[in-house]
């Protein structure tokens, strides 16, 4: 990013040594874009956990909170300008996370926090249950929230299975206290999708992305975005999301009075979705089987060829619009 400001993230989130998740996704990308980033993990694991196994630790509560104490004693909190959080799982260290969120806000109340609520996906609830109601707490400090639809579900209360009702539900994460909100990957009947969006392989199955944006006036302005998707197995891919989200509304908070919170998810999903093509390339010169990678993979070695090529998507990063021209389309909708 070529501005005279100068950005300092704190990433809180889980951390693998081999493989890109957590922050290992979200840090590279945002360093890419001109971000220092302090790095709090809240996980620190062999690998990520679709291997066949996996070592390493889980921080305490208590842990992760002397962690964040050492930098206030050095006065290292005052410069922070955005936050980001995905993984938690731990409702204490997660309780904590607010209370951090909450003391930052206070000594820059222009700081963005970027909360990507890693709960679950496709139907299936992995961190505790009472994590649910907390993050629901926690929207009314959040600038930008980044669901996906499962967890969009849990959040707003509600199901989703069309186009209106994920207006709705996007409302109510808006009366919760989330101004922004991202459903970074939501299924619809391809008849409620814009045609002007439609790809030549859409269908009911088809993935898009979602945004609602309150503004200033009190209205709500929803983009629906289209983008093509791959037959392969991907970790990661939400982690580097939020994190580029995070660059992408900076961006967009300095180019106008009003920033577009849908521009900045385009552009967003230009960059994820190029380095998800180039992740499955990969595979397919790789695998010799590419049945293994329909789903889950059995085999540690065929994982280890599934990991995103995050390094190797340095210019997707740096050029979204160009790796999206002509391949991803977003269209604002109508409400509801």
């Amino acid at each position: 990013m070529e501005d005279e400001h100068d950005y300092r993230v704190l990433s809180i989130q889980s951390h693998v040594v081999s493989g890109y998740c957590g922050n290992k996704a979200a840090v590279f990308p945002l360093q890419t874009l001109g971000f220092d980033v302090d790095i709090l993990n809240t996980v620190q694991f062999s690998n990520h956990t679709g291997y066949p196994s996996w070592t390493g630790s889980k921080m305490t509560a208590d842990q992760v909170q002397e962690l964040f104490d050492g930098l206030e004693a050095n006065g290292l909190t005052d410069d922070y300008t955005h936050i980001l959080t995905g993984y938690i799982g731990n409702y204490s260290i997660l309780e904590k996370v607010e209370n951090m969120v909450r003391k930052l806000k206070s000594k820059n109340p222009k700081l963005i926090y970027v909360c990507d609520t890693v709960m679950g996906d496709e139907g299936a609830l992995y961190v505790a249950p009472e994590i649910v109601p907390l993050y629901r707490n926690i929207l009314r400090f959040v600038d930008v929230v980044t669901p996906n639809q499962f967890e969009a579900e849990l959040l707003s209360e509600m199901k989703i299975s069309s186009l209106k009702d994920a207006c709705t539900a996007a409302s109510k994460l808006h009366d919760l206290g989330a101004p922004n909100v991202i459903i970074t990957t939501l299924c619809v009947p391809l008849v409620d999708v814009p045609k002007d969006i439609q790809l030549e392989s859409s269908s009911d199955q088809s993935l898009y992305c979602f945004t609602s944006q309150t503004l200033p006036d009190g209205s709500i302005e929803q983009h629906l975005i289209s983008f093509p998707t791959y037959p392969a197995y991907f970790t990661g891919t939400g982690d580097l999301f939020s994190s580029l989200v995070v660059a992408r509304l900076q961006e967009s908070i300095n180019a106008s009075v009003i920033p577009s919170l849908s521009d900045a998810a385009y552009r967003v999903v230009c960059s994820v979705n190029a380095i998800a093509k180039n992740t499955w390339l990969h595979q397919q010169k790789k695998i010799e089987n590419l049945q293994d990678i329909k789903s889950k993979p059995d085999a540690a070695k065929i994982t280890r060829q599934c990991e995103l090529q995050l390094i190797k998507g340095k210019k997707e990063i740096e050029c979204p619009e160009r790796v999206g021209l002509g391949v991803i389309k977003k269209t604002r909708i109508s409400q509801p």
